[in-house]
């Protein structure tokens, strides 16, 4: 049996007698349910004695297969489930249970093992199909990506050669920075506040962004993946294909756009392009804005840092950034003023004008 054969026959065989998942839980349920499990005989009506009986019997077959997907995934990183034959099976087992809602998470990591072609196949097909659980399709999407970030990695190594770029000169000549090719802010307050003027748009967003740093809840904590918007996969994807600036051009989002409906995201083609360049140029501004008021000292940025700071705010690109910049320097006069300026202005969002005012009493 050191083929595996005994760990598909164990999957195989839960999947044969497994009841359907359970519906309609509340508190009350999961506190009878408790109950049910610690009592030998409670008193339950017959319509709930069936649910727990077969939740029961669930858990039971989820115990053993658990075991035994975790051991087939030992045996694929160990190079010893090489027959093609029962790769092919592991991972058509594999789907089954994720489509059962069925110790998918382990299901799914046995998928990614297994690699390239039929562990990929699978989640491909996985990730592109609404009838699979909404949570177990986010799980399958973020190790799909996974596996396919090294092709990511090798398109922003390619040239760049009759492309169009689709951000400012003086943004993508940035330096590159040698940790995730990403930008390598320079210690030129004049080039940072020429990044901040070529970034500023013409006018007040129709919308404001959401802050680059999407991964992190208020206090820092990693946000769980199934949480999180669609749009955080279009970006977990993008940052691979486009660490820096100058790799961001129309052929790439054009490419972007394909690869994310690929990974069954919702990408309308409309629009789409100019969406992602406008909220990259607010993260980009978000990013200056943050290297002008951690790094420089007064003197420097005095007063055109506050100036551009006040119409972020004013056009809801980079506001929350802005802000922050501002009342991180608020022993500048300049910076009061241009705080207690907005204070004053209405048609602020509610969220960064109470900011402000706390900043300022």
């Amino acid at each position: 049996m050191s083929s595996g054969r005994a760990d598909l026959d164990v999957v195989a065989e839960a999947l044969a007698v497994l009841p359907p998942p359970q519906h309609g839980w509340t508190d009350e349920l999961y506190d009878l349910y408790d109950r049910f499990r610690r009592e030998p005989e409670p008193a339950l009506p017959p319509e709930h004695r069936q649910r727990f009986e077969q939740q029961r019997k669930r858990e039971r077959l989820s115990s053993a297969a658990h075991e035994a997907l975790w051991s087939l995934m030992k045996r694929v990183e160990g190079a010893a489930l090489g027959a093609a034959a029962i790769r092919a099976e592991a991972a058509e087992l594999a789907e089954r249970c994720v489509r059962a809602r069925f110790v998918a998470q382990d299901a799914v990591s046995l998928l990614h093992a297994l690699g390239r072609p039929v562990g990929e196949e699978v989640l491909l097909r996985l990730v592109r199909d609404p009838s699979v659980d909404e949570y177990d399709r986010a799980w399958a999407r973020e190790w799909l990506i996974r596996m396919r970030r090294p092709d990511y990695e090798a398109r922003a190594r390619e040239s760049l050669e009759g492309e169009e770029p689709l951000l400012p000169e003086a943004v993508r000549e940035l330096p590159v920075s040698p940790h995730g090719g990403g930008v390598e802010w320079p210690e030129d307050a004049d080039r940072v506040r020429r990044v901040l003027e070529v970034l500023l748009p013409a006018e007040r967003l129709a919308r404001p962004e959401p802050p680059a740093d999407w991964h992190r809840d208020d206090e820092g904590e990693e946000v769980d993946y199934s949480e999180r918007p669609e749009w955080c996969d279009v970006d977990l994807v993008r940052r691979s294909v486009m660490p820096h600036p100058s790799l961001v051009t129309r052929e790439r989002m054009a490419e972007l756009r394909r690869e994310c409906e690929l990974l069954g995201l919702d990408v309308a083609a409309e629009g789409f392009t100019e969406r992602w360049v406008t909220r990259i140029r607010a993260w980009l501004a978000g990013a200056a804005l943050d290297r002008v008021g951690r790094c420089f000292d007064g003197p420097k940025v005095v007063p055109w840092a506050m100036d551009l700071a006040q119409r972020y705010v004013e056009r809801d690109a980079a506001a929350e950034d802005a802000v922050t910049m501002l009342i991180f320097m608020n022993d500048v006069s300049y910076s009061r003023e241009a705080l207690t300026r907005l204070a004053a202005d209405a048609s602020l969002q509610l969220e960064v004008r109470s900011r402000i005012e706390d900043a300022l009493r």
